[in-house]
Order: C-alpha cells, then structure tokens, then sequence
C-alpha cells in the first residue's frame, strides 16, 4: 500500500498568491475575525470550549455530515492517549454557523472538492498533500484545508468492494483523521511530526480508514 503526504503549506509573504494557484478561496483574506473569535463584553464563555466549523459544497456537507461528525468524535476520543485535544470540542457546519456563536477558540475546515465518496477514474495520483495548514511569519494559523477529491481517489484501492455506507464512513474516518493531525500542528504551533500515530508524515489507506491510525 503507498502512502500520501500529510504536508503543510508553509505561505509567508507570498501565501495569498500561492492561495490563489491552489484554487483555494480563502477566508484567510477576507475573515481575519476568526483569527480571535470576539468575546463579549461579560458573557460567560467556557474557556476550555473549542468550535470547529466545517465549510463544504452544500450537497456535499449534507451528505457527509452525519458520518463526519460520529466519526471525529470517536477520532478525539482514540487520539487522547498520544496528544490531547478537547473532548467537548463542538463541531459546527459551516452552513449553520451562526455569527452571535462564540467560542474560546476557532478552527476552520475548508472541504476542497467531492467528499461522497463517488468512486474515482483511476489516474495516476500526483505529487501533493491530501490536508495542510497555513503558516504565515512562522504562526501556524486556525485554518485546515483538505483535499476531498485528491483523498477519495488515494482511497481508492482501500475501499474497493466496500458498499456505499461503508465507503462514506471510511471516508468519514480520513477526513477525521487528516484534520485532527493539522489541528495538532495548529495546537502545537510546530510542524514536527512523529514516527508512529496519527502524527506521522505519512499514512497510508488502511492508516487513515481502519481501527488505528498510523500502527498505534
């Protein structure tokens, strides 16, 4: 089984012209609030309370979400004992955010692509990150981006013979698993990765869809 780069976007001066060649329209340049979510004055916020907010092509965030949602929070849960990250972090579509929500903090998930799983044309898959993050002047910033099309077809070998219900929580599970190990450099405010987990550099198909990731 070949294995795909979990990689980052290093964008510092250049990034939004970078942006622009990857096909990315980027809340990065229009959205700055996100960067530190308002608080206002005398609410009581949870500190602690995390917000990640998903933004997909609408028929696709519908048709994902379910799965999405189950299968993240499973991922949290699993990847407690090699990096913690909240458990009781709320997960929001995008379609439904509201802007009076606040949160402590913010991650952005941009969904680049299909993410239903529809078989692929098989094509030789070229060189490049299924998921990154942007660094600008060496801050990592709240912003993930993953690529839905470029992940269903590296899927490919591993979820053929799988029924629909079967691919679409597969591709759940990577999607899960590729955001939280971007949202683990954003946390860490490091690219550093590691030789076992979900924090590997590389995975392969069976890594990001089966019972652990990354030969845990």
């Amino acid at each position: 089984m070949g294995t795909i780069r979990l990689s980052r976007v290093k964008l510092r001066w250049h990034w939004a012209n970078l942006a622009v060649r990857l096909g990315i329209v980027s809340v990065l340049l229009a959205v700055p609030v996100l960067l530190a979510p308002r608080i206002a004055a005398g609410q009581d916020l949870n500190q602690d309370k995390m917000a990640v907010v998903f933004y997909a092509e609408p028929k696709v965030e519908a048709s994902v979400w379910p799965s999405l949602a189950d299968a993240f929070h499973a991922e949290i849960l699993r990847e407690e004992s090699e990096y913690p990250l909240p458990e009781d972090v709320a997960l929001i579509r995008g379609s439904s955010f509201s802007k009076g929500e606040e949160f402590a903090g913010v991650i952005e998930v941009r969904l680049i692509g299909r993410c239903d799983v529809v078989q692929q044309a098989e094509r030789v898959l070229p060189p490049g990150p299924l998921g990154w993050v942007v660094d600008v002047s060496g801050e990592i910033q709240p912003f993930v981006f993953v690529d839905c099309a470029r992940l269903a077809q590296f899927l490919n070998p591993t979820t053929l013979g799988m029924n629909d219900e079967q691919r679409k929580d597969a591709m759940a599970r990577a999607i899960s698993r590729v955001v939280i190990h971007e949202w683990i450099h954003i946390d860490g405010q490091t690219a550093r990765h590691t030789s076992r987990g979900l924090r590997k550099a590389e995975l392969t198909g069976t890594e990001l869809t089966g019972g652990s990731a990354g030969g845990r």
